[in-house]
Parts: C-alpha cells; structure tokens; sequence
C-alpha cells in the first residue's frame, strides 16, 4: 500500500495500514516535534470573576491604590491562585505571597471608615466618659 509520510511527505510502501511514516527518523522528528497527535487544548475556565479577585480589587479601590505596581501585582497573584491550573502546594505560595503583597499595597492608605465600626467608637467613648 502506497502513502505519504505525515513528516516529509515523501511516498513510501507502507507495510501495514496503520503506518504514517517513511522511515524511523522520519517518526522520531515527528514525534521531537510535537506533532505527534491531534494538538491538545487546554480547558478554559468560565471568564466569571473570582470572589476572590473582586475582594483584593475593591480593597485596592477604597485605598485608591488599584492601579499602583504593587495593587496591579497583588490582582495578578488573586487571578493566579483561583487558576484551576495551580496545584495545592502552588496555592499556598501565592496565598501567602497574596497577603503580604496586599499588606505592602494597603500600608499607609486611609481608608474610609466603617459606619459600624464609627459607631462602635462612639459607643465606646461614651462608656469611658459616663
């Protein structure tokens, strides 16, 4: 039976009906290659946002330091760590490493107060007065 070589393309006399190449070499550039196969496609998540991700983006919008280096870094590693291509052990990494870029990025920022937390305060200063 008479084919062409899926590497070079060359006609050859192929032994069997499941050959698809000319010579070992052939095969072997082939398969070097990556070409072995139909091209695989990694499965995309849903572009829904992350709850994740929206929390580090409004932290970083109440302290206005969202388009900052390190406001821009910390929403990359949120976007990675909610990746379902990081493993367990990377996730703790990029948790951490999250955290401590986030702390970085809000340190110094005056951040409105919470009307809870204001009244809280209220309550608190008069029980020490009364």
């Amino acid at each position: 039976m008479t084919r062409n070589c899926d590497d070079c393309g060359s006609a050859y006399e192929a032994r069997r009906p499941n050959h698809r190449f000319c010579s070992t070499a052939c095969r072997v550039r082939h398969h070097q290659k990556g070409l072995s196969g139909p091209p695989v496609v990694a499965a995309k998540r849903p572009a829904a946002p992350s709850g994740l991700v929206a929390a580090v983006k409004r932290e970083l919008d109440a302290a206005d330091r969202s388009h900052t280096a390190l406001g821009e870094t910390a929403v990359a590693l949120a976007e990675s760590l909610v990746s379902s291509y990081s493993t367990g052990a990377a996730k703790a990494v990029l948790s951490k490493e999250l955290r401590s870029v986030l702390a970085e990025a809000l340190e110094g920022a005056s951040v409105a107060a919470d009307p809870v937390d204001e009244l809280r305060r209220r309550r608190d200063l008069k029980r020490v007065a009364g």
